[in-house]
């Protein structure tokens, strides 16, 4: 699944809420009416999850990111910042529109540790799904958006039918804090699930890159 990141030259969207727009485009796309049992992106959703389920983040502007509109997904706005979770295909199969723009390229740097740890704390406790990321790893925008993506997958499927229409019906709202360690061995303890990354890139294989958690998490206050 190719997960496109609008990174304009200025001015540059938050990081956070960039991650966020990408988890949101992910699940929404596997979500989408088109991705149902009669709809036109089921088969290709249904051979994705059957195979090694990755995703690759490239980053877009101006006329490339208006282009890749015009393709089958969905596109997320959090905050101003905005991604697009293309419907997933073999790697050769990729259309070149999306083949051509740049994985690598600018990062973005995270928020302040301690504050987004209490931010964490409050979102947990008004009951929003939050998906904790490691910054420990030191990933950058796109290899934390294509974690944050998978991760809000594996938080649909372990919701259940009933909650996941929900949340789609709600707009998918979620947010992700890259937390330090100790934060995230924390989240780790209440998550319903964690993505472990197959070490293709930046991380070791089997590193646990994000807890995505639907409620309070332990130890917190409000849990």
């Amino acid at each position: 699944m190719p997960v496109v990141l609008e990174v304009p030259k200025s001015p540059r969207p938050d990081r956070r809420a960039l991650l966020e727009a990408a988890a949101t485009a992910a699940v929404a796309c596997c979500l989408a009416p088109a991705a149902g049992d009669d709809g036109e992106w089921a088969a290709a959703l249904q051979l994705w999850y059957g195979a090694r389920i990755r995703k690759v983040a490239r980053r877009a502007r101006g006329a490339r990111w208006d282009a890749v509109q015009a393709l089958p997904g969905v596109t997320a706005e959090v905050g101003g910042a905005r991604a697009w979770a293309f419907v997933p295909g073999p790697v050769h199969r990729t259309d070149p529109l999306v083949d051509r723009l740049q994985i690598e390229g600018t990062d973005l740097p995270p928020g302040d540790a301690a504050e987004v740890a209490a931010s964490a704390r409050r979102w947990a406790g008004e009951g929003l799904p939050v998906l904790y990321v490691d910054r420990t790893l030191g990933m950058t925008v796109g290899k934390a958006a294509a974690q944050v993506g998978h991760a809000s997958m594996l938080l649909a499927a372990e919701m259940g039918r009933d909650a996941a229409r929900r949340w789609a019906a709600a707009g998918f709202p979620l947010r992700v804090a890259e937390v330090d360690a100790a934060t995230f061995a924390d989240a780790r303890r209440g998550a319903v699930a964690v993505v472990a990354d197959a070490g293709f890139t930046e991380v070791a294989p089997g590193a646990v890159t994000v807890a995505a958690c639907a409620g309070p998490v332990a130890g917190s206050p409000g849990a």
